[in-house]
């Protein structure tokens, strides 16, 4: 069974081929909290400059794991420099950040709802 799932995540890294979240996650969207914006403009602060982004949106937050209690949400940002859309995923487990994952995939999902971050945008030192 494991070779089997090894296969398999082997053919849609090769093929580039990349699945939309299950229903069930999207289905447990919530709008991020004011407690995780203010987290994660915390844990940002001092690594960017302040007023760099354009434009910044957050997701809802989603269950992705039940049984291990796993959340996650994604920021998508423009910035002066480049005006593509950037986005980085989180995951979270215990109020802890799991991993922290540049362009991730699941960040591009057309279910998954964004929201105006305008603390990210209007960030200061």
């Amino acid at each position: 069974m494991k070779n089997k799932f090894l296969v398999c995540a082997a053919l849609l890294a090769l093929t580039g081929c990349q699945t939309p979240a299950p229903q069930s996650v999207t289905d447990s969207q919530l709008p991020p909290s004011s407690a995780v914006r203010r987290e994660y403009i915390d844990a940002l602060r001092g690594t960017i400059k302040p007023g760099n982004f354009v434009k910044a949106e957050i997701s809802s937050v989603v269950l992705l794991n039940p049984e291990k209690q796993i959340y996650a949400y994604c920021t998508r940002t423009t910035e002066r420099s480049n005006p593509n859309w950037s986005y980085i995923g989180l995951g979270l487990q215990h109020n802890m950040i799991l991993y922290l994952k540049k362009n991730d995939y699941r960040c591009h999902d057309k279910l998954l709802r964004y929201y105006d971050f305008p603390e990210l945008r209007n960030m200061k030192y």
